[in-house]
């Protein structure tokens, strides 16, 4: 049995799937979980404000096991719980590139940090530093519709580009992402969802600038354009100069670096090279038997 532990190795890495192919940075860091809440104050002791804090903490287990009971799993799942007088609306978001390890992890996570707080807010979003996931609830249906102004956050990353690659850098960046923005608004042919990423080179260098977008499956390709639109507009304010950035609004998310830190597109299946390459390795190890 000297090939079992190679054998295992190998069906580990298959697999496992698309997500080792993350940087290794970002598996399983869960670090720099964070929330904003909004809309209407929740505080005052009615029932109808603890019958909507109790569909809330219920909505956000019901993601939490949804992400990965379902078949096939769902990169983005909306639900509600409750009845209409009090019922919490809610919906998760996994990046594209995730496993459905991954993604399951991520969100249970995030749903047990929100779990964990006050409910003293109508509607709430949370996601991590890395993007893998978001999760979002309200008190009323509105996530299927792009809402202008709900950008929760937008940072930047890494070094500050030298001084002499800072111009071309910024034209690469902003020639990638308008391209991506009418994809998205004409009704694109991304690989997952409305879920695209790039790696361009730099104009006149050997540097690469890795883009990732991603919006919510629920809104129009033209909502899609817009929101990702917002997000490259606040990019002057929080990035401008940086070798990258991360920006989430409720409806989409834009993440932008120098290195490297996505995998591919989650399909749900393996592609046939992988097999191949699979088989070929064990036929090569038998054979030195």
């Amino acid at each position: 049995m000297a090939w079992a532990i190679p054998l295992f190795l190998i069906t580990t890495l298959i697999c496992s799937g698309p997500g080792l192919i993350l940087n290794a940075a970002e598996e399983e860091d869960f670090d720099g979980v964070s929330s904003v809440c909004y809309g209407n104050s929740t505080k005052k002791n009615n029932s109808k404000n603890l019958e909507f804090q109790n569909n809330v903490h219920l909505l956000l287990s019901v993601l939490g096991y949804e992400s990965s009971s379902l078949h096939p799993p769902l990169t983005f799942l909306n639900t509600s719980v409750g009845r209409v007088s009090d019922r919490a609306y809610g919906s998760y978001l996994c990046r594209g590139d995730l496993s459905v390890r991954q993604c399951h992890n991520c969100l249970v996570n995030l749903t047990n940090f929100m779990s964990a707080l006050e409910i003293d807010n109508s509607e709430c979003i949370g996601f991590g530093r890395f993007l893998w996931c978001m999760v979002r609830y309200a008190n009323t249906p509105k996530f299927a519709v792009y809402e202008e102004g709900l950008v929760f956050s937008h940072n930047s990353i890494g070094e500050n580009v030298s001084v002499s690659d800072y111009r071309q850098y910024n034209e690469t960046l902003s020639n990638t992402v308008q391209g991506l923005i009418i994809e998205a608004g004409n009704g694109n042919n991304w690989d997952k969802t409305n879920f695209a990423t790039r790696v361009v080179e730099v104009t006149g260098s050997r540097e690469k600038i890795y883009v990732l977008v991603q919006c919510t499956a629920d809104i129009s390709p033209m909502d899609c354009g817009n929101c990702l639109r917002e997000l490259y507009s606040r990019i002057p304010d929080c990035c401008n100069g940086s070798q990258g950035g991360l920006l989430i609004h409720a409806n989409c998310l834009m993440k932008y670096n120098n290195q490297s830190f996505f995998g591919v597109a989650n399909r749900g299946f393996l592609p046939s090279y992988i097999h191949m390459t699979f088989f070929l390795l064990l036929t090569m190890y038998f054979s030195f038997l």
